[in-house]
């Protein structure tokens, strides 16, 4: 590892609190890699069991929600990604892949597992500023998964129906969803859970059907079956 790239790593929020000798410790293990523009670090699935720094370059970060790719975070130079496999080396959450030609160091979990337990102190400055780093990532995913289901309700139209009406009255709704199937029935229970806002439509059949928000395209309700619609809009 080269004196540049040490020093590099000193710029590193993860590596910023650690001392010269700390910081050659933790250089070598790096390792370094590079994508070209649309290459994927890694998938959704795949088994997570390192994180990488962005040195040169930019790397998106994608979710799936509803069989549809959403981006949720950009990692430029200076920043890592792939740090859960720090604490859970499980499945990645999400796919990472290179919006240009990227380079960046990786750092394998068991690699600085050993040197946490050679030198705890080291190890503690470490987990300090991982810990804050996956906080502030939560805290902005937060803010992000209130934004969208706030938009979802407005495009939706789930935000101006009176679904306790539609319910009570028990109003036909046609639901068109990312599936391109629409699902026709009336609302049996709306409701708020860890997983978003979710639709229970009971069909002709009397299946019930669990829709989450985010699966969501449109729901029509025609205007003579509610009270008062007149002056709503078509969803």
């Amino acid at each position: 590892m080269t004196d540049d790239q040490q020093q590099f790593l000193s710029t590193v929020r993860i590596f910023s609190d650690l001392d010269p000798d700390e910081l050659g410790l933790v250089a070598e293990l790096a390792e370094e890699v590079a994508w070209e523009a649309g290459q994927e670090a890694y998938t959704v699935g795949d088994r997570g069991s390192s994180m990488i720094v962005v040195r040169d370059g930019l790397i998106e970060l994608y979710g799936v929600a509803g069989g549809v790719e959403k981006h949720f975070m950009s990692v430029r130079p200076g920043n890592a990604f792939g740090l859960l496999a720090l604490i859970d080396p499980g499945h990645r959450p999400a796919t990472a892949r290179a919006a240009e030609p990227t380079t960046g160091l990786r750092f394998e979990g068991e690699d600085l597992g050993r040197l946490v337990e050679a030198h705890p102190a080291t190890g503690t400055k470490l987990f300090r500023a991982l810990l804050g780093v996956l906080g502030e990532r939560v805290r902005i995913l937060s803010d992000q998964y209130r934004d969208t289901v706030a938009w979802n309700l407005q495009v939706t139209g789930l935000a101006s129906l009176n679904l306790e009406h539609l319910m009570s009255e028990r109003v036909q709704v046609v639901v068109e969803t990312l599936r391109g199937q629409p699902v026709r029935g009336t609302l049996v229970r709306f409701e708020q859970s860890a997983a978003g806002h979710e639709l229970y439509l009971e069909d002709d059949d009397k299946q019930i059907h669990l829709i989450p928000y985010h699966a969501i395209v449109k729901i029509s309700v025609e205007r003579s079956s509610v009270v008062g619609a007149e002056d709503t809009p078509n969803l």
